[in-house]
């Protein structure tokens, strides 16, 4: 049965108060509402696009991964099929990040869907237009400010579109600034100061999800200090408006529709590979980035091939002895494999003595289209480590197509036969 998984994307704060208070409402609805769909016990990981949240965090012991990281965390878990619930206002660049971290691992998986911004389309900017009409009721003399973070491309566009959704319900009382493009600080004053009559108080509201010392550092220091030096009554919203119920369904709505980013290729074409034989492709792997997981005596030998063949070779193993050594072209790494330690190499070979740790090496390397060998599993390799016949002038590898028992031994046979009446090397010659 396919297992699916969740990830919930959100910008995050390193503040504990702020985020009972903002993220956790969204991600238990988002997390409810998956659970209630899925699985009972489908496995959700909450993911930060903010890095110095997460740096924050990390300096107090607390790990928060990114998108790519939780993604792999739920690979891990055995889960093939996964939605990235996205818990953004607008499309930008905390939403490029996520879509780019989706990108990157969708080949682990079977499938991976994305949901969208929750300010991605007219509709759902006029749902949002609809929520702050009802929570910020119109007063005599007062205006609301709604200050947002700012972006670009499509995602200052959504903030555009707010604003002129709130003036079409006739909230002309509600402005929106952004930190960072426009309308800015100054232009919002000058809009206020033109108004008849000018209102004598602002409200300034985040638009944000999360709000945490944008409200310290932007809110409350420099955006009111300009207002209350042009002569208004100023108070600030303390609270981000990730855990407004209306906005927590809306991410709830986008998660359920969100599309399929990208599916795995049919393993068909592998099957035929294995019936029809590979074909014996010869390639350069000078300066090629290598990996050889396992350090018993077929890892050895295979490492030490690639080196011979000018490839840069990393093996991988906790109990590395002197089996292999750290010499021209190997590094050993003795340590556990880790995912993610095939990711960008030339091509891999699994050769540990554990049969679920050669499985998960090919698996994610089929996935991730990268060469793979696996020692003690033919059918799950990509290529097939050849048995080589060498001198000065020639270099023979021989294989077989994998269709007969015994075929190791043949292999082994044909290959001293050829080793018998190829011409020695010149180094053996003069022994």
């Amino acid at each position: 049965m396919d297992r699916w998984g969740l990830v919930i994307a959100v910008h995050g704060t390193s503040r504990t108060e702020v985020r009972g208070r903002s993220v956790d409402a969204m991600v238990r609805a988002l997390e409810d509402a998956f659970r209630a769909e899925k699985s009972a016990g489908a496995p959700c990981v909450v993911a930060y696009t903010s890095a110095k949240a997460r740096a924050h965090l990390e300096a107090r012991g607390e790990r928060v991964p990114d998108v790519a990281e939780a993604l792999e965390q739920l690979w891990a878990r055995g889960v093939r099929r996964a939605v990235v619930a996205d818990a953004h206002l607008v499309d930008g660049r905390a939403y490029q990040s996520v879509r780019e971290a989706v990108d990157e691992k969708a080949p682990l998986f079977d499938e991976v869907r994305l949901s969208r911004p929750l300010m991605e389309t007219a509709a759902d900017v006029e749902a949002v237009a609809r929520v702050f009409e009802e929570r910020l009721p119109r007063r005599d003399g007062a205006s609301y400010v709604l200050v947002g973070h700012g972006a670009e491309g499509a995602g200052q566009l959504a903030y555009l579109a707010l604003g002129y959704a709130l003036r079409v319900r006739g909230r002309d009382d509600i402005a929106i600034g952004l930190l960072r493009g426009e309308p800015s600080m100054e232009d919002i004053a000058a809009q206020l100061g033109a108004e008849d009559p000018l209102p004598h108080e602002v409200r300034l509201v985040p638009l944000m999800l999360t709000a945490a010392g944008h409200v310290e550092r932007d809110i409350e220091g420099t955006w009111r200090a300009r207002f209350e030096q042009a002569g208004y009554a100023v108070s600030v919203a303390h609270e981000g408006i990730g855990a407004w119920p209306e906005l927590c369904r809306l991410a709830v709505a986008h998660m359920r529709e969100a599309p399929a980013r990208a599916r795995r290729v049919s393993a068909a074409s592998q099957a035929e590979a294995a019936a029809r034989g590979r074909f014996p492709l010869f390639v350069s792997l000078v300066d090629a980035d290598c990996l050889v997981v396992g350090a018993g005596e077929v890892g050895r030998r295979r490492a030490e091939a690639l080196a011979r063949f000018g490839a840069r070779v990393t093996v991988i193993d906790p109990r590395a002895g002197e089996s292999v050594s750290p010499c021209a072209g190997i590094q050993v790494r003795r340590r556990p494999y880790e995912a993610g330690d095939e990711d960008g190499r030339a091509l891999v070979v699994a050769a540990t003595d554990d049969r679920s740790v050669n499985r998960a090496i090919g698996e994610r390397c089929r996935r991730l289209g990268i060469p793979v060998s696996v020692a003690d599993a033919p059918d799950e390799c990509t290529f097939f480590f050849p048995a080589l016949c060498e001198n000065d002038e020639l270099v023979v590898g021989i294989t077989s197509r994998g269709a007969m028992p015994g075929d190791h031994a043949v292999v082994a046979r044909t290959a001293a036969q050829i080793r018998g009446i190829l011409p020695r090397r010149a180094d053996e010659s003069a022994s």
